[in-house]
């Protein structure tokens, strides 16, 4: 009788080490008031739990919005992420940062081991 294995998991779901943690998605999805989006994204498994820094521009370059998520323990996130300032118009800009602490200390440099930008434009108001 052949051998059948039990874990079915292929390499890409082997939890990696800091160097090989990558974005798996990203997408936005933009709500009808145009305050507000729906950010989805995902992580390759990992070995030590990565932190992700987010922050949106508007057309002038402005900042509009930031997240930070520290330390993730999962590798799936769904996140409403609210656009501060006067009604967005324009392109928007996405920045994602995948990073680690070098150490444990608060001051310690990042180590980025991913990066991703996107650009989308928030939905108009509704009846406009």
């Amino acid at each position: 009788m052949p051998d059948i294995p039990l874990d079915t998991t292929g390499d890409d779901d082997a939890p990696r080490a800091r160097a090989g943690v990558r974005f798996t998605g990203v997408a936005i999805k933009p709500y009808p008031d145009g305050r507000r989006m729906k950010l989805s994204l995902g992580l390759t498994p990992f070995q030590q739990r990565p932190s992700v820094e987010m922050v949106v521009t508007n057309a002038a370059g402005q900042d509009v919005a930031a997240l930070s998520l520290i330390e993730a323990m999962d590798t799936r996130f769904d996140l409403t992420v609210h656009l501060r300032g006067p009604e967005p118009r324009g392109p928007h800009t996405l920045r994602l940062t995948l990073y680690y602490r070098a150490s444990d200390e608060p001051e310690a440099e990042r180590q980025v081991v991913d990066e991703h930008t996107l650009t989308f434009v928030p939905a108009p108001e509704a009846g406009t």
